[in-house]
């Protein structure tokens, strides 16, 4: 959780390397690319993941100065898409989630996780 004045770039990195909390080291080798939004595209964020061996498919802003001529993100709109619907599901299906009114952090990441399971059961419906 981090303020909402903070772009969520800023915790782009400890994100990565803090999520070998939740995964084993099988799941953890896995990992091969990063999917991210225009948000992300920072060159600290690419040098990071180009030095852990993990290939990213962040899009380019508009006035990038790094822009690689070749296109390398050919499953990234099916992929984001996912991710954007999971988002879209969790806002829409349950409103206590779109604002965070919880001011304890961790009954709002309990929300989350309640919310979460409960859209998981029913896709598996």
């Amino acid at each position: 959780m981090s303020p909402a004045n903070e772009h969520d770039s800023t915790k782009f990195i400890d994100v990565i390397e803090n999520i070998s909390n939740f995964l084993d080291d099988v799941m953890m080798d896995e990992i091969v690319t990063v999917y991210a939004d225009k948000g992300y595209d920072a060159k600290y964020i690419r040098n990071y993941l180009r030095n852990n061996g993990i290939s990213c498919c962040i899009p380019y802003k508009s006035n990038s100065k790094f822009i690689v001529s070749k296109n390398t993100q050919n499953k990234y709109n099916k992929t984001r898409f996912v991710v954007e619907r999971f988002f879209a599901w969790l806002k829409n299906g349950f409103h206590r989630t779109r604002i965070r009114y919880e001011r304890n952090s961790e009954n709002y990441l309990g929300l989350i996780n309640i919310t979460s399971f409960l859209m998981y059961c029913r896709v598996l419906r």
